[in-house]
């Protein structure tokens, strides 16, 4: 499963590791430059987003949705460029910019030996929380990731995700992961992103997600249930550039006995407060609502 970057992906991507060898301030000046070019410029998925945030707040006037497109697309630079920033920066500058609030919370669950599932969203920079989470945690994260069609960037993404121990999965190992896991006794946690749009076979539950109807991946709550799991949430919040607060919040400790659809119910409304304080820090650019109720939803049957 371990994957390195090879001699030849060294050598193309020497340039960007030069680059984040440069403090993370001065490379907001570039992440600048890039919002200028993305968003002018090229204008990348700037209908995507405009239909979307339209949708989710309709209340907003057009001067609103205007503003909160322009702060995304500054965000979404920053995290790109935070992203990269991994390739050097160390595990003490992470943990004073991704700073957990009740570490805690998990320190007693490691304590009663439980295995984890934590749910995530594409909120705030997920990366940044894959890649370090286990230092404060006590928990070696298995963080579940859907493979790049780019070999070479999805092995870059790779090498980024695991540099402080935690264990990059691909999608479609997860289950022999886990039941590995668990024949050798290990304590782990799984880190799941599970926000985005499902695939058709996945169209079981539908909920009103930001004023939408809204089919949701349920694959926390066939994990955490599976395995009797208990699901920990991750509330995010950027008080400033390039810092992090983050909160632990357990949905569940005892997942076997939740109504079905109930952790899922759980943590999509968790995902909606997050985005609802501050939007900007979402992945509007997503095609999240692909897919809409009148064709695809299940008819309810009497």
């Amino acid at each position: 499963m371990k994957e390195t970057l090879t001699f030849r992906d060294k050598i193309v991507l020497f340039p960007i590791w030069l680059v984040t060898l440069l403090p993370l301030p001065l490379l907001y000046l570039f992440s600048d430059l890039v919002f200028f070019i993305l968003y002018y410029i090229l204008r990348y998925r700037r209908a995507v987003v405009h239909t979307n945030l339209t949708r989710a707040f309709p209340d907003k006037t057009e001067r609103d949705i205007r503003r909160l497109t322009i702060k995304f697309y500054r965000y979404l630079c920053d995290y790109f460029i935070e992203s990269i920033y991994l390739l050097n920066m160390s595990a003490a500058e992470s943990n004073k910019r991704y700073r957990y609030t009740n570490p805690d919370v998990m320190h007693e669950l490691y304590k009663k030996k439980k295995n984890i599932v934590f749910a995530v969203g594409h909120y705030g920079n997920w990366e940044w929380a894959t890649a370090n989470i286990h230092v404060n945690t006590s928990y070696y994260t298995k963080g579940i990731y859907k493979p790049l069609s780019n070999k070479m960037f999805d092995r870059l993404f790779f090498y980024i995700r695991a540099r402080y121990g935690n264990i990059p999965v691909p999608m479609k190992q997860t289950l022999r992961v886990i039941n590995g896991a668990i024949r050798n006794k290990e304590i782990f946690s799984i880190y799941l992103v599970a926000d985005q749009r499902p695939t058709p076979e996945d169209l079981h539950y539908w909920t009103i997600f930001l004023n939408q109807d809204t089919p949701v991946i349920s694959g926390v709550e066939r994990i955490s249930r599976k395995y009797d799991m208990p699901v920990v949430f991750l509330d995010i919040d950027r008080p400033k550039r390039g810092h992090y607060d983050v909160t632990f919040k357990v949905l569940t400790e005892d997942p076997k006995n939740e109504p079905q659809f109930a952790i899922t119910e759980k943590y999509i409304r968790h995902v909606e407060n997050m985005i609802i304080r501050k939007p900007e820090l979402w992945l509007w650019s997503h095609k999240r609502w692909k897919y809409s109720a009148e064709k695809h939803k299940p008819k309810a049957t009497s």
